[in-house]
């Protein structure tokens, strides 16, 4: 090996040595399933902190509060450094002044969801710990207010108040605040939903993650006494602040927020099972060196270096390689999370105004911290799909069932969904789906109790099949047992069957009405349901026989046999893929009859009809809106998985190259919300794809990559397979495999196939 990880990983600090203007300048840190925004302003350290999980009764997402921590003397008076350290997954601050120097860590622990702030100076100081939180009085919103757009599931009830409430807030002891928000049980939007699209009747004893939940945690500051409550304003926010200030002059200082989110039968359960973390971590002097390691070895797992012998900021394709690795940091924030990462901010949202504007007019979003648009209880299949279909190549496979089991804890209610609006058995997630499985109301509408929302997602089902590809790739590449969610892969394709149930003269299936994903639509047999069924079906009836009923699998063949074929059609006299059997206008800007590429994989290197599937990716496209870089848009992903090399390159600069802030990662906010986490999961996802493919027992190793950018990476495989590769100056000088499949072999692909000629 001819680079250190360590030293590269180094190279990729986040180095800052002016303090932030604002939130919108923080940076990033955390574990287990928080994140937290730090940033220096006006000579306060300031954390945000988030949990996830913390949905409250509208639906929104809920940050923990702020922190803040002020010293007399100022510490930062001559200097001042703020540093991301990756490869230790911390923060360190150093100061400087007339008194001393200090020393500033933040971090989180990775086995348990605690936060720590250690403080040392070689001088000592007076300081002043502040708890902010802006929930203190229940707050009763307009229902048609844009500011609900971070709880979709409420936004424009026509006859219910919306009413924000207050979390609790108590010093429990001198050094020790305690803050909560417990749902109210009479007020959730579970039920607003359930009853207004009609389904009161059905809906006890389904899933609701609202119900008795309690989001929270404790703040300990050893040393430090309360004095008291102030009033204060945080851009565009109302606070109070919880004060705790040192009875004398110190020179070191530690404190410790512990959060918990759950469901529990009672507030005492959930406070007693808090309090047991918190001691636990208080007890644990070996925690930040559990930390750094588990930070250590995720980044041993798998890493893409490029240009790492000549680190150069200025340097695009260097800024790739860093921007990869620090993408990947935030996915790992949530790693013991309980629900997916969110698509629109993941934990690290900020104070709505400098995250952006609207995407659809000039309003300036004067809300609170909790504010992302799209909501936080809604998981938008299009865009949650992206952020962990790179875990399969990065080797995040623990972090995978986030998103497979969100899905099948819902089944019941999905399936429900099924028989009560369609008398069908199987099951049907909405694209627009919410915690408790349905469609969030402002999508579905308000009086609507047919089960089918609004057009543009009407009959938009693919991204189900789409989780089930990515479900059944999961048990390729690891080999691990997937029997729990063979009920989910089930009951989706039984629902095409039984939701359209008349033949052609073919005797296949009539997907009409459909969806072309929010492209085109109404049409018959929309090119993504008829790829994902051909894939999803194939990739079932090939698992192994332990994991169906003889019936079923018949029932799976004789499905797959109703799928209509892949058409095309004829656009400047080249035959490409079409979007569907019948035409519609144009809604959206995505590309439906890419899908086939990705993520469905009948087209790509090493398999049947290339050309047709690169002539379609330079010609389907109806305008340059369609051909955009911003959010989930993925034809990156799909030029690579063609080997077409020029388009790629081009597309991947824009796609990952940094964002126009101080946090190279935090783009946005596109067609979504700041940081935008689809952005850069689908960036992630396409830089892979450029080094690493395989089909069938063939491993394709730098597919659609300009030899002469000096790379090195680690990724994986299906069959447990690690591939090595590093090339330097146009040469292959090392690569190395490992894998379960003994017929595997390693292809090395020369430039001109890689350019798709």
């Amino acid at each position: 090996m001819t680079f250190s990880l360590i030293d590269t990983m180094r190279t990729y600090n986040l180095v800052w040595e002016q303090q932030s203007a604002h939130s919108g300048e923080s940076m990033p840190v955390g574990g287990h399933s928080l994140g937290c925004n730090v940033w220096v302003e006006n000579d306060d350290l300031l954390l945000y902190f988030a949990q996830s999980g913390a949905f409250d009764e509208n639906g929104s997402m809920l940050k923990g509060g702020r922190l803040r921590v002020h010293s007399t003397p100022n510490p930062f008076a001559l200097k001042f450094r703020q540093t991301l350290e990756l490869y230790d997954g911390c923060i360190h601050i150093e100061g400087v002044s007339e008194q001393g120097t200090v020393q500033i860590r933040v971090w989180v622990e990775v086995q348990r969801p605690v936060i720590h702030v250690d403080w040392s100076a070689s001088f000592v100081a007076d300081f002043t710990v502040t708890y902010e939180n802006w929930r203190t009085e229940d707050r009763r919103i307009d229902s048609q207010s844009y500011e609900l757009f971070q709880c979709k599931e409420v936004w424009g009830d026509p006859n219910t108040p919306i009413v924000f409430h207050k979390d609790q807030i108590e010093v429990t002891r001198a050094d020790e605040l305690l803050f909560y928000h417990r749902n109210l049980n009479d007020d959730l939007s579970f039920d607003r939903e359930m009853d207004t699209q009609g389904m009161q009747s059905v809906k006890t004893g389904l899933h609701n993650p609202q119900y008795n939940r309690t989001m929270g945690g404790l703040l300990t500051a050893p040393g430090l006494e309360y004095t008291g409550t102030r009033r204060g304003r945080y851009v565009d926010t109302d606070f109070v602040g919880y004060q705790f200030q040192s009875p004398q002059p110190t020179s070191a200082q530690k404190l410790q927020i512990t959060l918990y989110t759950a469901q529990t039968q009672t507030l005492e359960a959930w406070m007693s099972a808090l309090r047991a973390i918190d001691h636990e971590a208080a007890e644990d002097d070996q925690a930040m060196e559990a930390a750094q390691a588990w930070w250590q070895a995720y980044w041993a797992r798998s890493y893409i270096v490029i240009n790492g012998t000549t680190p150069d900021e200025q340097d695009a394709m260097w800024q790739i390689g860093r921007n990869y690795q620090l993408f990947r940091y935030l996915l790992g924030c949530n790693y013991y999370g309980d629900y997916p990462t969110k698509f629109n901010g993941g934990l690290f949202t900020f104070d709505p105004i400098f995250a952006g504007q609207s995407p659809w007019s000039e309003q300036k979003l004067h809300y609170t911290p909790d504010y992302r648009l799209w909501g936080g209880g809604s998981h938008t299949s299009q865009n949650q799909r992206l952020v962990y279909w790179p875990m399969l190549k990065s080797g995040d496979f623990d972090m995978l069932p986030q998103i497979f089991n969100f899905f099948n804890r819902l089944l019941e209610t999905a399936t429900l969904r099924a028989q009560f609006y369609f008398n069908v058995e199987g099951a049907v997630y909405p694209e627009q789906i919410g915690i408790y499985g349905l469609c969030p109301t402002c999508d579905h509408g308000w009086g609507n109790t047919t089960g089918l929302p609004v057009p543009q997602i009407k009959y938009h089902f693919s991204t189900a099949l789409e989780i089930g590809v990515m479900l059944t790739e999961y048990a390729a590449y690891t080999h691990n047992d997937i029997g729990e969610y063979i009920g989910y892969l089930d009951g989706i394709v039984k629902f095409y069957d039984g939701f359209y149930p008349q033949n052609d003269t073919r005797g296949k299936m009539i997907i009409e009405p459909g969806n072309a994903l929010e492209t085109y639509h109404p049409v018959r047999n929309p090119i993504d349901a008829v790829s994902g069924l051909h894939a999803l079906l194939g990739r079932m009836l090939a698992l192994p026989d332990r994991y169906s009923l003889p019936e079923q699998r018949t029932n799976w063949r004789r499905i797959l046999e109703r799928v209509p074929p892949i058409t095309t059609r004829t656009k400047a006299g080249q035959t490409i893929i079409a979007y569907a059997e019948s035409t519609s206008e144009r809604h959206n800007v995505e590309i439906p009859e890419l899908y086939t590429v990705f993520p469905f994989g009948q087209y790509g290197i090493g398999q049947p009809d290339l050309q047709l599937a690169i002539d379609t990716a330079r010609l389907a496209a109806e305008d340059d809106t369609q051909l955009s870089h911003i959010s989930w848009h993925q034809q990156g992903i799909q030029y690579a998985k063609l080997g077409m090399l020029a388009e790629a390159v081009n597309f991947l600069i824009r796609k990952l190259g940094n964002a126009d802030r101080r946090v190279p990662v935090y783009w946005g906010p596109g067609h979504d919300w700041t940081p935008d986490h689809n952005w850069g999961g689908s960036g992630m996802i396409q830089l892979q794809e450029m080094l690493l493919q395989s089909h069938g027992d063939t491993v394709y190793v730098l597919p659609c990559w300009d030899k002469s950018i000096d790379v090195a990476f680690r990724l994986h495989a299906p069959g447990n397979t690690i591939i090595e590769c590093e090339q330097l100056a146009g040469q292959l000088r090392r690569l190395t495999m490992t894998s379960d499949l003994p017929r595997l072999h390693v292809e090395v692909l020369p430039t001109s196939r890689s350019a798709g000629a």
